[in-house]
């Protein structure tokens, strides 16, 4: 079995360029040597990642392709076949196109007809030659967000490449990228070996070789070796100090990737910045200087673990150069902070007029009050009472965006304006509704904890979501310029994690009465003249694109894609209900009865006209059995919408379950398409009715069995 190793040598790469191209080339290098492996296994392809190399040792090889069997087909029998069973020449034509020898055409049959054809050996290609020809191809196109050129060739690589190995087992296997062509020489540690700055070159004989030759040369080659190194000096390091290593996993994956041989070193910084907020600290070290902190009981220790890609001699030197950088940041952010508590938060209110939302949508202040207003029907919608306080969260709630910590770090929005809020003796749930307006901020996020940051925070997505859509800014593919999508991921998560009675549809409605007589610049389009015109047509879009992203929820959370489905298509907008109703389904569906319910649900709704009024009458009723289902609906009915409005939605199904028999009788002694058109339509709206009651929970012809 053959190995080979690739591996591109650059300048450092940025951290985030690394992921891009080792998760692009391992996934294309697959596809290329896919039909090459002698098995299949997720041990195939080892993967090498570090800022200055690029490289994957793929295994179990074969140097050829296996010979591909495949048939071809011809012209149809009766025109190349004559009535003697000679080919004819449309027949010596097809074969002498395609290289078969006149013997090998034989009469093949398919669901299309009688032809001519042959079963012909296609040779498998060579793995050099697939080496050769794909790989600087697929090397050229790993979608870096940046790229450049630095010589002649034109060839664009996020950072200029300087080496490249290309080895079958021991053997070169040569290609260009630009003006450089694959070798067999790898350079070490750019530091720690000679000559310093380049780093020595290193001839790799085998291509099995080449973990053992970094190593030596001061390489830890692996990703995930380089991160649990990273990782076991924090914890080791925490230990010493009787603390716990807070570990940010977007700076652990940065460190990783901007060190090849990740050397732990521990400073201090002064107690009196201690007075700072703690998520300063943590943020000046993570953003300005990649430093991890530690705390202990909750609280910051006034120390911090860099990392140097070198093992230096003088480590105290580096370490005073460490503490002397963040100290500097420190007083920055002291001075900030002093020069903030000396304005109250609400002097910045007014100021929020000055800062531009969107062109189309106003200022940051027209946000704000669109928010409050959308917050208090919101309020109303849940029967939450204390709105005072509620109007007072909102008021604050982007105030902090002018304070000097926020503009120097944006990634404290919403902190500071909480600390500087219980600074300034505000409520605590207040305080804290500033910070939790800003959650969930991605998929797997904190949801806001109190009730005045839950509404806060429902508010602001939910008017995020219906004033991009309502200028037509809705997210295209992977863009999403204005976090539309993101806000309504927020919106999905905070109203099925949370619980909340909410009926969508309702709420836009009540948003859209509400429009005209306040400032919530909903359902907009822009004319001319900037002037907001309304547009009730933008419910139904927003509605839709909310539960899209509803169904995705579900699907990440592991719920049948046709129960979703089934659920997601009723008339009802409540995402908590709809997550409950699916939880149930899916329960069901475990049960031995599944399977003969869904079919006698199905016949209920399958056999109902499209777009069928119903009309029923119950005088019209002739059969037994179908004023006995008559019955039996009556009275299922009226346990079923007491279950409904309880959300006892397992109840509910129970209590549908009992029709069965019913229906199924029903079924085997009612014709319903008779040629009476009353009595036809009366028996079809009776089963229309049964069937609406079935569609409050699904709609069960989407469910497969």
């Amino acid at each position: 079995m053959a190995q080979y190793l690739l591996e591109i040598g650059c300048e450092e790469l940025p951290p985030k360029a690394v992921n891009v191209a080792r998760e692009f080339l391992k996934e294309k290098i697959n596809e290329i040597f896919f039909n090459f492996f002698q098995y299949h296994s997720p041990d195939n392809i080892e993967e090498f990642a570090t800022p200055r190399r690029i490289g994957f040792l793929v295994k179990n090889l074969n140097e050829k392709q296996p010979p591909e069997k495949k048939v071809i087909i011809g012209p149809p029998a009766k025109v190349a076949v004559d009535d003697e069973g000679k080919f004819t020449k449309a027949a010596l034509a097809f074969a002498s196109k395609n290289n078969i020898p006149i013997e090998e055409l034989k009469i093949i049959e398919n669901e299309k007809g009688r032809y001519i054809g042959a079963e012909i050996t296609k040779e498998g290609r060579n793995i050099k030659e697939v080496i050769e020809k794909e790989l600087p191809e697929i090397i050229s196109k790993i979608p870096f967000p940046k790229t450049m050129k630095w010589d002649n060739s034109g060839f664009r690589f996020s950072r200029p490449v300087r080496w490249i190995v290309s080895l079958l087992d021991n053997e070169v296997v040569p290609f260009k990228l630009g003006n450089i062509t694959a070798n067999k020489y790898t350079h070490l540690h750019r530091f720690m070996t000679s000559p310093v700055g380049r780093g020595e070159k290193k001839e790799i004989p085998e291509a099995s070789n080449y973990e053992e030759i970094t190593k030596m040369g001061f390489i830890i080659a692996k990703y995930d070796e380089r991160k649990k190194a990273i990782e076991t000096q924090i914890e080791g390091f925490a230990n010493q100090i009787n603390a716990k290593g807070i570990i940010d996993d977007e700076l652990l994956d940065e460190v990783t990737n901007l060190t090849e041989f990740p050397v732990g070193i521990m400073g201090d910084f002064s107690p009196e910045y201690l007075v700072l907020p703690k998520e300063v600290i943590i943020t000046v070290c993570k953003v300005h200087q990649r430093y991890f902190n530690f705390e202990k009981d909750g609280k910051l220790v006034p120390k911090f673990l860099a990392f140097s890609n070198n093992a230096v001699k003088d480590r105290d030197k580096v370490k005073e150069g460490y503490e002397k950088v963040l100290k500097a940041r420190l007083e920055d952010a002291l001075f900030f902070y002093e020069e903030d508590l000396k304005h109250n938060l609400e002097e910045f209110y007014p100021k929020l007029e000055g800062i531009q939302f969107h062109q189309k949508l106003g200022s940051m202040l027209d946000k704000v009050k669109r928010n409050g207003n959308i917050a208090v029907l919101i309020a109303e919608n849940i029967g939450f009472k204390n709105i005072d306080d509620l109007k007072r969260a909102n008021k604050l709630s982007k105030c902090d965006l002018l304070t000097e910590m926020v503009k120097e770090f944006d990634e404290l929005q919403g902190i500071m304006g909480m600390h500087y809020a219980l600074k300034q003796g505000e409520k605590e749930e207040v305080a804290k509704a500033i910070y939790e307006h800003y959650l969930p901020k991605t998929a797997d996020d904190d949801l806001p904890q109190t009730d005045i940051g839950t509404v806060l925070a429902l508010a602001d997505k939910l008017d995020t979501v219906i004033s991009f859509l309502s200028i037509g800014e809705k997210p295209k593919g992977a863009s999403d310029p204005f976090a539309v999508r993101r806000a309504a991921i927020g919106i999905v998560r905070i109203l099925v994690e949370k619980g909340l009675d909410i009926d969508l549809k309702q709420l836009l409605e009540d948003i859209k009465k509400n429009a005209k007589k306040s400032e919530i610049l909903a359902f907009a389009k822009i004319n001319s003249s900037w002037e907001v015109q309304f547009d009730e047509n933008i419910i139904p879009e927003v509605l839709d694109f909310i539960k899209g992203r509803f169904v995705s929820y579900m699907k990440d959370k592991g719920y049948s894609t046709d129960i979703i489905n089934s659920v997601v298509s009723t008339d009802d907008y409540n995402l908590y209900n709809l997550y409950l109703k699916i939880k149930t389904i899916q329960q069901f569906k475990k049960s031995k009865d599944f399977n003969d319910v869904m079919t006698v649900f199905k016949r209920v709704g399958k056999i109902i006209p499209e777009n069928f009024e119903s009309s029923f009458d119950e005088t019209l009723l002739e059969k037994e059995e179908e004023k006995e289902l008559y019955n039996k609906y009556l009275e299922t009915k009226e346990k079923f919408e007491e279950e409904i409005k309880e959300k006892n939605y397992k109840n509910a199904l129970e209590n549908l379950l009992k029709m069965k028999p019913f229906i199924d009788k029903f079924f085997d002694n009612v014709m319903v398409m008779v040629k009476d058109e009353k009595i036809k339509n009366n028996r079809l709206s009776l089963l229309k009715m049964i069937n609406d009651m079935f569609k409050k929970i699904a709609d069960f012809t989407k469910i497969t069995t």
